[in-house]
């Protein structure tokens, strides 16, 4: 088991984009998405703040700078996402009354690159028009739902909840195990704890009136070829209950967990009642859908960019 760990950490460490080696097109193109995506984060909050973000497109620009000096190609999905999520963030700023010309100046450099007819950025959506998706073929459903960082302030049903795990339920499982398990908590202290503790939810932390936490159980599983399916068979079942959460009527965004144990140990201390033999996965915050509100767009890679056939 250790020789198998160990096998894990140095492929991680040789790979992973953090290493200042690792000059791969995938690495690159990975940076700019998500640092695009803290841009089209913000602006699909409901109170975006007037001239957020400055260091952070600072930071993009340089990315884009240097995909292009290792001469990756610009018509590439994530170079044109995060072109359009810049231009869409020029036109929200400008709504609000706020217009930066250096930024300006230097997005009409990498405009010139901009393949017509791609958007990216935010969508303004209302509840009645999302859910008339519901009924509609399966693959309009499936695109209908959106990570949402937008919630009502009613109360989340228990009992829809649980509707929409009886559905997940359905998802793939390794030999029949069914080792994942949700957590839901009511009392609004204990959500609140788990929203400060969670990364990747700032701005909308105050809006999220439950938090769904995801764990699977180690026993479930043994020897060291099933030392990763706790994240395989939770990540099924997540993907399973948030379209089940949609059916339902509940918007949802799935937060990672840092996998950072000393921040586990955290999260277990405010649930209380999550066992050590299971390790949380992820969280999911939920919450019921405006009447009107905005969600965050982004391009897809094109199908033969992830569909390799020989």
């Amino acid at each position: 088991m250790f020789n198998e760990f160990y096998h894990d950490y140095k492929h991680y460490k040789l790979w992973n984009y953090n290493n200042p080696h690792v000059k791969t097109r995938a690495s690159q193109e990975s940076k700019i998405l998500r640092q695009a995506h803290m841009i089209e984060k913000g602006m699909s909050l409901s109170s975006p703040r007037k001239g957020f973000g400055q260091e952070k497109i600072t930071v993009l620009f340089e990315m884009l700078d240097q995909y292009l000096q290792m001469e990756f190609p610009a018509d590439g999905m994530p170079f044109q996402n995060a072109i359009c999520v810049l231009n869409e963030y020029v036109v929200l700023q400008r709504k609000m009354g706020y217009e930066k010309p250096e930024m300006l100046e230097k997005l009409k450099r990498f405009d010139r690159y901009r393949v017509p007819g791609k958007e990216a950025g935010i969508k303004y959506d209302t509840q009645e028009n999302l859910m008339s998706h519901i009924n509609q073929s399966y693959p309009e459903f499936f695109c209908s739902r959106h990570s949402m960082r937008q919630f009502s302030n009613e109360v989340v049903s228990t009992e829809e909840v649980k509707r929409a795990i009886e559905i997940a339920q359905k998802a793939p499982t390794a030999c029949n195990r069914q080792a994942t398990k949700v957590y839901m908590y009511t009392c609004e202290g204990t959500n609140k704890s788990i929203g400060k503790a969670i990364a990747g939810n700032t701005g909308f932390e105050n809006e999220v009136k439950n938090y769904l936490v995801v764990t699977a159980d180690v026993s479930a599983f043994y020897d060291s070829f099933e030392r990763n399916q706790i994240y395989i068979e939770a990540g099924f079942f997540t993907m399973a209950l948030v379209e089940a959460l949609h059916y339902n009527g509940i918007g949802s965004c799935i937060l990672q967990n840092g996998e950072y144990y000393k921040k586990n140990e955290e999260f277990k201390k405010i649930c209380e009642n999550i066992p050590d033999n299971e390790r949380i996965v992820l969280f999911v915050a939920i919450g019921y859908y405006k009447e009107e509100f905005t969600y965050a767009v982004s391009l897809r890679k094109g199908v033969n960019d992830v569909f390799k056939v020989k």
